[in-house]
């Protein structure tokens, strides 16, 4: 509650009330890897994943201790757009066993593919697709299908020697199916893990981006390192603040970055059609509006001015102190760490959410809910394996 740092397994179960495992942007890794960390969070003897391919030998990781954080913990994975593969593999566990609730904007990448990388010469190496995994509901989340393609189908698809390639296409949400959680709550394959809990990140101003994809924040705080010492109880204060906006003024007017950036492909279309059409009158204007694209990028240091502040101390900070201290102060001001946290403190909208009463038992269903345009499916044979008892 503190916000300090602790070794989990030496956390007391009867002081710990919530949990929150941030995954978000965290692109995956090895597929055991992910199944040692769900064991950390679901029942012994859960099923975790499985793995399926043709001349791939169906496997089943299963948890085979007890979990290290408590029943009564309540817990939350946060993700993104970008948490992606063994990321979605324990996201995936965590909603399918109903052991907490996953939260974010939306959906996860959605990367059900299992892969290995054979090394070539010359330093390279060839990574390529041997299985799909599928979570304890028994879904894949896979996004993107990949189909064969040929003269006969598609002769745009075919290779020059007649050889067969392959299309791809977004897996559509009509024809995304039905799985169930533990306690009987509405799944769906394809697309990546949906959220169980909507919590919007807070939204960069074109500012922020700019100086964030510039390295502008980076290169500022390379210069100030230089003739400052870091200070206990460090601040970016109004002079450091204004002598960054100078910072970014010399830059712009050397023409090392463009604070108009993000708009300067389509401003830079249009200035060519606009001088091939000989409409000189109209050209003159364009340069106006590209002056007053500058103008309002610059308002946003007063607008955004404790954000811009926030991420400037970050980035000098982060040249003194370790990637963890960085993490955990940035943490403190991060809204949908904010608004998970305010989640886990309530009991009642937390147990609703994973179908569940006061105690933590589950609640029984009559009927479920299959009202939506996907299908209803079961795992087929071969993935009956998946299924856990629960």
């Amino acid at each position: 509650e503190g916000g300090e740092l602790f070794n989990l397994a030496d956390a007391d179960p009867t002081k710990l009330k919530g949990l929150i495992l941030d995954l978000r942007s965290n692109p995956g890794g090895l597929l055991t890897s992910a199944v040692d960390v769900s064991t950390l969070f679901v029942p012994n003897g859960s099923d975790i994943v499985s793995a399926k391919g043709r001349g791939f030998p169906e496997s089943l990781y299963r948890s085979k201790t007890e979990p290290t954080l408590s029943s009564q913990t309540n817990f939350a994975v946060l993700v993104n757009d970008q948490t992606a593969s063994a990321a979605e593999i324990v996201s995936g566990a965590v909603q399918d066993l109903d052991v907490g609730v996953v939260v974010g904007k939306g959906r996860t990448f959605g990367k059900g593919l299992v892969q290995n990388v054979q090394d070539l010469p010359y330093q390279t190496a060839l990574k390529y697709t041997v299985a799909k995994y599928y979570t304890p509901s028994g879904r894949c989340i896979q996004s993107t299908e990949y189909k064969e393609g040929g003269r006969g189908d598609d002769a745009a698809s075919s290779l020059s020697d007649g050889t067969r390639s392959y299309k791809s296409r977004k897996v559509a949400d009509k024809d995304r199916s039905i799985f169930y959680t533990a306690h009987g709550r509405v799944v769906k394959d394809g697309g990546g893990v949906e959220v169980d809990y909507k919590a919007e990140p807070q939204k960069a101003s074109p500012l922020e981006v700019i100086l964030l994809n510039t390295g502008a924040y980076a290169d500022f705080a390379a210069e100030w390192s230089k003739t400052h010492e870091l200070t206990d109880n460090f601040k970016v204060d109004e002079t450091t603040y204004q002598d960054f906006q100078r910072f970014i003024q010399k830059r712009q007017d050397s023409g090392d970055m463009k604070l108009e950036v993000l708009y300067d492909l389509p401003l830079r279309d249009l200035q060519k059609k606009l001088k091939a059409s000989k409409f000189d009158s109209s050209s003159r204007e364009l340069d106006k509006l590209r002056a007053d694209i500058i103008k309002d990028v610059k308002q946003d240091f007063t607008k955004y001015k404790k954000e811009i502040i926030e991420d400037l101390e970050q980035t000098i900070l982060s040249r003194y102190l370790p990637d963890s201290m960085v993490i955990a102060r940035g943490l403190k001001n991060d809204v949908q760490v904010a608004e998970t946290a305010k989640l886990l403190k309530n009991d009642k909208e937390y147990n609703r959410l994973l179908a569940r009463d006061k105690n933590g038992v589950a609640i029984e269903k009559s009927e479920v809910d299959t009202t939506s345009s996907a299908s209803t499916s079961t795992p087929s044979q071969g993935l009956q394996t998946l299924q856990t008892q629960w």
